[in-house]
């Protein structure tokens, strides 16, 4: 299925908008960029939180506030609406996919948030769950993020070469880090 894998341990589940091409063609939830953004995430988040749960792949519960796979060559668009994602057969479906989560449900994008919240609103998850919305971990929401965690700002390749004539080649890869390191320190300040 590529909209929805199941975690080893019910701690924590991770809600993505949609399956797109990248998640078709791999036939699992978050796979290209977003997949490779959440592995960095879970490695930054694994080294914080190690003693509170485990943060990888295998362990976590991943899914999609909407389970039909969208994009531009195959649908048209990119996401579901937000009216599809609210329908009592999807909430439905997606309840029953975060029933066993314990902990926390990290809602990625404003669909997962709308989905999750909407669930959250009619107690239809278990007590105690906390609920965190962060931004989508594609790269076009992660470069909005323009200062670090020290507070210094994230110079984008193009920015970098007008500033000073020269690029790092791995600077695109290092501004992601420090991007995703932004979003770990928003979701470590809201858990306990």
């Amino acid at each position: 299925m590529c909209h929805f894998q199941k975690g080893v341990k019910n701690d924590v589940a991770f809600v993505f908008s949609c399956p797109g091409a990248a998640e078709e063609a791999a036939n699992r939830p978050a796979a290209g960029r977003t997949g490779t953004n959440l592995h960095q995430l879970l490695f930054i988040l694994n080294s914080h939180f190690r003693e509170v749960t485990e943060w990888s792949r295998e362990a976590i519960t991943i899914t999609n506030a909407w389970s039909k796979v969208e994009y531009r060559q195959l649908t048209g668009r990119t996401e579901a609406t937000i009216k599809e994602v609210l329908t009592e057969e999807n909430l439905f479906r997606l309840e029953q996919e975060l029933n066993e989560i314990e902990k926390v449900i990290i809602c990625s994008g404003q669909r997962a948030g709308l989905a999750v919240s909407a669930l959250a609103n009619t107690n239809r998850l278990r007590d105690g769950v906390k609920v965190i919305s962060i931004r989508h971990l594609g790269l076009r929401s992660l470069n909005q993020i323009k200062v670090d965690i020290h507070g210094q700002p994230i110079y984008s390749v193009a920015e970098q070469l007008t500033r000073d004539g020269t690029t790092n080649p791995q600077l695109g890869l290092e501004n992601t880090k420090k991007r995703l390191e932004v979003v770990a320190h928003e979701i470590i300040n809201v858990l306990p």
